[in-house]
């Protein structure tokens, strides 16, 4: 049985008169769903080592810290109701549907204590393949039964907003003050997609530069030679003319701050990627070559970093990937010499924009390095794609073909 405090939104603002209805809808991102936060959290367990209900039921005074309330049901749901004034031994039945979007989803079990509010939520059956599809957020009809001790209670129909699934929500506020909220700056790693089938083509034509021989990772055990491999597709994404774009906006929500994040085919087609489409694509390609990649979160900006080894003591590098449209940057591009191989080829220049960009996103780690190890300073983060990944965020797949 998961906690849930008392100040989570309150069951969408506004609803004053829930303390005299029995039952209210209850969504954690209040009348927003993101497709993105439901498809790619579904093997995350947010909660750890939580008790359950049924541990629960074992103990004979169960204690909650102030402003908590229980949960019952699926402890990592979005979406549920909140149950008021319920008895102990009560038999509550839960079911919800959204249209188009959630199939009938059926919670069923018993209350343990008195409560003056538990907060149920239901197994939710997604539809996956309408979720992945939404480009364009929408309004739906959400519908909700609770039976208790089998008297049926009136049913409530709420009006949700179904956003894109290309809209990445990574904070939501939890109080009227605005000064409590939850991080999920790891969702943007669900539009990392290491299994995305246009990344053998690309890295095909990385081949086909002559930059290197081959794809091998960390498995030379040498930095030079992994530096080479991200050259070699840093070099095709250049010259496929990807340049900086900062179309990032979204529609705004009054609980969740979210951006809009191109999938890694979206930024190849239009040749345009803001600071988090750059950095996903590039992560996603590094992550198929097996090396180990972060996603470095600073106020309003967002950039790379990836080892230059496996071990723990090998350097880690910043990568700012805005500079992907760069083509020539005159005296800059020093802080890492030209291989030899490369001086006076076509490459050469191109070499030197990534040694210019992996020396101002190195500064940018190097400056905010305190800031990601301190707590107090949520907006500034250094994501592994691969915690995100044993975490059980899975990536987020566009539906593209290979080609």
């Amino acid at each position: 049985m998961r906690i849930r405090l008392t100040f989570l939104l309150l069951c969408f603002v506004g609803s004053t008169e829930a303390a005299d209805t029995s039952f209210y809808p209850y969504c954690f991102t209040e009348r927003d769903l993101f497709p993105s936060a439901l498809i790619s959290t579904t093997t995350v367990d947010w909660n750890g080592e939580v008790q359950t209900a049924e541990d629960w039921k074992t103990e004979d005074d169960p204690e909650l810290e102030d402003g908590e309330i229980a949960v019952y049901g699926d402890e990592n749901g979005w979406v549920g109701v909140s149950l008021y004034d319920v008895a102990a031994d009560s038999e509550v039945r839960v079911e919800m549907t959204i249209d188009g979007f959630l199939n009938p989803s059926v919670w069923v079990g018993t209350i343990y204590w008195d409560a003056d509010e538990v907060t149920i939520y239901p197994k939710a059956a997604w539809n996956f393949d309408a979720l992945h599809k939404n480009r364009e957020q929408r309004p739906v009809s959400a519908t909700f039964k609770v039976t208790v001790d089998g008297e049926e209670l009136p049913v409530q129909t709420e009006t949700f907003t179904i956003r894109s699934v290309n809209d990445c929500p990574f904070y939501v506020i939890l109080d009227e003050e605005r000064t409590e909220f939850e991080s999920y700056s790891e969702l943007f790693a669900a539009y990392v997609n290491e299994n995305h089938p246009w990344v053998d083509g690309i890295l095909k034509e990385a081949l086909q530069t002559k930059v290197i021989s081959g794809f091998t990772g960390y498995q030379s055990g040498d930095p030079d030679e992994v530096l080479a491999q991200v050259f070699a597709i840093w070099n095709v994404l250049q010259k496929r003319g990807i340049k900086y774009s900062d179309i990032s906006t979204t529609t705004p929500s009054k609980w969740v701050y979210s951006q809009t994040v191109r999938f890694l085919d979206d930024s190849i087609d239009a040749t345009q990627a803001n600071c988090v489409d750059g950095t996903v694509l590039m992560a996603s390609i590094l992550r198929k070559i097996g090396l180990n990649v972060y996603l470095v979160m600073v106020p309003g900006h967002c950039l790379l970093a990836f080892d230059l080894g496996e071990g723990d003591e090998d350097v880690i590098l910043g990568l700012e990937t805005t500079m992907l449209g760069e083509t020539d940057l005159g005296e800059a591009g020093d802080e890492i010499e030209v291989p030899e191989s490369l001086v006076g080829t076509p490459h050469e220049k191109s070499f030197k924009v990534l040694s210019a960009a992996i020396g101002v996103g190195t500064q940018t780690l190097d400056e905010n390095a305190e800031a990601f190890e301190d707590e107090e300073q949520p907006d500034y983060e250094l994501i592994p794609v691969a915690d995100a990944r044993e975490m059980g965020i899975m990536p987020i797949a566009s539906g593209r073909e290979k080609r």
